[in-house]
């Protein structure tokens, strides 16, 4: 932790006539230089490419300084000092030892998220937070306050950075997802929260298991008796915040229930969601969540019938179990968002039943992948794994570990992995949950996506490099 507290520090009103160094060149960055820059006595924009001379780093550094207006410098420059704000994008870590020296040489240290908070402090707002699912979820939230007839803007984790709201902020409410990296720094309340999942990720960002907790849920603890909607189906989530006196749980425990595959809503009982098109009961969790944390910023229910239609309309975020189409007989879903453990087992419970094939597999954080290992093991029918990179070794020492029977196989790529289930015998999924983020030099989660649609024969090719023909020998059943 930075030394010292940092209390709210005026929004970015407080950046006037300052110098300012803006870490990170990436979409966030980039709208914050734009909207600030004439305002500051300086803004310098900085980012770890700016010292990688691969032809890679080369074209997004050129895109990013075009986009932001000015060149993007080393974070050398932060050694000189003199700056009053260091204000850094969610992929930085707060903890990180450039960022702990800024400090200590006088800076203020935060984030375009903690800014647009401050800012927006007296507008109706709803956090969405959560080790898996916000995305879903905020979607959720938008739609069902759309129901009340409400003009809702999404921002935040979910792809449009919040910078973009200072010139769209005609809406009543704004649903904001955030991330544990946009958490940890927020000092200012929104006026709802909704935690979805708490499970271990992103241990490398936030050092300690106990430090990514307090991270993400720092924001709910900002004001007494913040309504907060909970899920009371995952006990981690339950046990940490026991001592929120505004929280209320849903799916289990609350007002706002599922059971039977069915979501249940006070004093409407069981809702009609036969057009639901998320697939998985957690998803219903998800809309329970979205329902109870829209009853906890109106405080009443909304029309059963535009309920449930606003919540049928909503699509699968891209690459979240997301369909994208049959070659033969085979399926393929993309589900590369699926960047922890929890996520893939939640794939895993909606297929289960049919014969998959599991690609999973990128950066390790090291995370435990033990419980997965486990349900792997334990689906029926077992599913064939296939092993990619870091992690994909992780989770393979893993079924070995429990000498799992279910089939694997190590693969050098996501593609030759692709290709090899595609070929398996009796497959009717290819299912892609990494369980793990995606390596750094392969982009984002959805490039990763585009390559295995590619792959699938779905998809156009993304330039990206594949790799020959691979084919694994049958592992024993």
């Amino acid at each position: 932790m930075y030394p010292g507290s940092v209390p709210p520090i005026g929004g970015l009103a407080a950046l006037d006539g300052k110098r300012v160094a803006m870490f990170g060149a990436g979409m966030e960055g980039q709208g914050f230089a734009r909207r600030v820059g004439a305002s500051c006595a300086e803004l310098v924009l900085i980012d770890d490419l700016a010292g990688d001379r691969s032809s890679a780093a080369i074209a997004r550094r050129k895109a990013a300084e075009e986009l932001a207006e000015r060149p993007v410098c080393p974070p050398s420059v932060l050694d000189d000092g003199g700056f009053d704000f260091v204000v850094h994008s969610p992929g930085v870590s707060r903890h990180d030892d450039r960022l702990l020296a800024a400090a200590r040489r006088g800076a203020v240290v935060t984030t375009p998220t903690a800014l647009f908070m401050e800012d927006f402090s007296d507008r109706q707002v709803v956090a969405v937070t959560g080790s898996k699912g916000k995305t879903t979820t905020a979607m959720l939230t938008a739609a069902a306050l759309g129901a009340y007839g409400l003009d809702v803007a999404l921002a935040g984790n979910i792809g449009r950075p919040v910078t973009e709201l200072y010139d769209d902020d005609a809406h009543d409410v704004f649903v904001v997802e955030l991330s544990s990296f946009q958490t940890a720094e927020v000092t200012t309340p929104p006026t709802v929260g909704v935690l979805t999942l708490l499970a271990p990720d992103h241990l490398d960002w936030h050092r300690s298991l106990e430090g990514y907790y307090a991270d993400k849920l720092r924001v709910f603890f900002l004001r007494e008796k913040l309504p907060v909607a909970v899920n009371g189906t995952c006990p981690a989530a339950v046990a940490r915040t026991a001592e929120l006196a505004g929280r209320v749980l849903y799916g289990k425990g609350g007002p706002v229930l599922v059971e039977g595959g069915t979501l249940v809503a006070p004093d409407l009982g069981p809702l009609d969601l036969g057009g639901f098109r998320l697939l998985g009961e957690h998803n219903l969790l998800n809309a329970a969540g979205a329902l109870s944390a829209a009853m906890l910023l109106t405080g009443e229910l909304p029309d059963r019938a535009r309920l449930e239609a606003a919540l049928c309309e909503v699509r699968a975020p891209r690459s979240r179990l997301e369909p994208v189409g049959v070659v033969g007989a085979v399926s393929y879903v993309d589900d590369a968002l699926a960047s922890n453990p929890e996520g893939t087992l939640a794939a895993l419970r909606v297929f289960s039943g049919t014969q998959v094939a599991l690609i999973v597999g990128g950066h390790d954080r090291g995370l435990d992948y033990r419980p997965l290992a486990r349900a792997i093991d334990e689906t029926s029918p077992q599913p064939v794994v296939f092993l990619i990179g870091e992690a994909g070794a992780a989770v393979a020492a893993a079924l070995e570990a429990i000498s799992s029977t279910a089939p694997s196989q190590l693969a050098p790529s996501l593609e030759t992995a692709v290709e090899a289930a595609s070929r398996w015998p009796g497959i009717a999924t290819v299912l892609f949950s990494p369980a793990a983020p995606t390596p750094q030099d392969e982009g984002s989660y959805l490039d990763r996506g585009r390559r295995f649609r590619h792959a699938a024969g779905l998809a156009a090719p993304t330039g990206a490099k594949t790799e020959p023909a691979w084919v694994p020998e049958r592992a024993a059943p």
